[in-house]
């Protein structure tokens, strides 16, 4: 089997996807940005063979894959790949150029579109009858004057298309509305703000667009909130909602999402859960390996394994809560030694993350997993307390 793989050293977790493709037999071959004697040594080693080029344009990624191709050829691998793949938002269109112009089973153009850009999402979610946030694309400010004064303030203007809260802005009246939209870029969307908590419904499909594996997050603020200076804090519940994963079910059949992880994200309201968007890729940052210490499982193997056809363990069981708490360079009451003193036993894995996540992941992530889920809210509220120690 060969894989193409697209940016193979980012995010650095995600290198454990290509070394359990290439231990379960599969030649991963790859294009990127990064210099390729720069990434670690295990991970050259999983890769068959690497073309460096700029990935934004997809002219050139085009003829980085033609050059991959010669390479695959002058090795006795004819033909051309079985999949490609890249586990990341950024180049799900690429992925789609490349699957259309050299004959991947895979996502389309037109695929992209609909789990690219909010709107069109929201047209599928209200086409299943899903509830959602009152609003619609504004393409010039009176436009969006009008649709605010009719959803009512505060709003929350967002870009069409983009990944998490990036961009994003809550605006409490007309007078902030003038001020904000003449700076934002085209392609916004303005809805109602729905001041309720968010939790997700996330998994892994199989080439039949099967659900293998659910997982939900609880989100202790609003996104938005993380853009705006409030220390992350989220977790791996060990519950699913009872309603989700019929909603879940249907979302991914809608979208038709195969042979993919898959991330939705709901706001909770008296029970009823309204999506907020979908996306067709893992969650991101260290969101995977929660899922992971959640049941002691590996689901970067267990994508290896269903791409490559081979049965797919998986433990059912979620036995731990696992928590994100990310902290930035603030004085915190708890300095990092006091926090290995007091919840050692409770940690699984702290790191610095990389500098694109750092202005709403945190500069330092603290993973905690624990059986018992009603500790979480207490182990939070001491790492991201401020100030002198009490």
């Amino acid at each position: 089997m060969d894989i193409l793989y697209i940016s193979p050293e980012f995010p650095p977790n995600y290198t454990h996807f290509i070394r359990q493709a290439d231990a379960l037999g599969a030649r991963v071959w790859a294009i990127g940005e990064t210099e390729f004697f720069s990434m670690a040594p295990d991970l050259r080693a999983a890769i068959r063979w690497y073309v460096r080029t700029e990935l934004k344009n997809w002219r050139r990624a085009v003829r980085a894959v033609e050059e991959l191709l010669e390479a695959k050829h002058a090795l006795g691998h004819e033909g051309t790949f079985d999949l490609v793949e890249s586990h990341n938002e950024t180049w799900l269109r690429l992925e789609a150029i490349l699957n259309e112009r050299f004959g991947v089973p895979g996502l389309s153009l037109q695929e992209t579109e609909t789990i690219k850009k909010k709107s069109l999402m929201k047209q599928v979610f209200r086409s299943l009858g899903l509830p959602a946030a009152r609003g619609g694309p504004v393409a010039e400010l009176d436009d969006a004057l009008r649709l605010a004064a009719e959803v009512g303030y505060p709003v929350i203007l967002k870009p069409d298309e983009g990944v998490g809260a990036g961009g994003t802005h809550r605006v409490e009246s007309p007078e902030a509305l003038r001020t904000v939209f003449p700076e934002l870029p085209a392609g916004y969307l303005l809805e109602e703000f729905i001041d309720a908590p968010i939790v997700t419904y996330d998994g892994l499909t199989d080439r039949q667009g099967r659900i293998l594996f659910g997982n939900t997050l609880v989100y202790g603020e609003g996104l938005i909130e993380y853009t705006r200076g409030t220390d992350p804090y989220f977790y791996v519940s060990r519950r699913i909602p009872e309603a989700l994963p019929a909603i879940g079910a249907a979302l991914v059949a809608a979208f038709g999402i195969r042979r993919k992880f898959f991330h939705f994200e709901f706001f909770e309201r008296g029970g009823v859960y309204l999506p907020m968007e979908i996306n067709s890729r893992p969650p991101g940052g260290a969101i995977l390996d929660m899922m992971n210490f959640s049941v002691d499982g590996d689901l970067y193997r267990a994508w290896a394994c269903m791409v490559t056809g081979k049965p797919v363990e998986l433990p059912r069981e979620k036995k731990y809560a696992v928590a994100y708490i990310g902290r930035t360079d603030k004085a915190y009451t708890l300095s990092h030694e006091e926090i290995l003193a007091r919840y050692g036993p409770l940690l699984v894995e702290t790191a610095e993350n990389p500098a694109v996540y750092q202005d709403i992941m945190g500069r330092v992530r603290y993973l905690f997993r624990t059986p018992n889920e009603s500790e979480i809210p207490a182990i939070a509220a001491a790492l991201r307390q401020t100030g002198p120690a009490t």
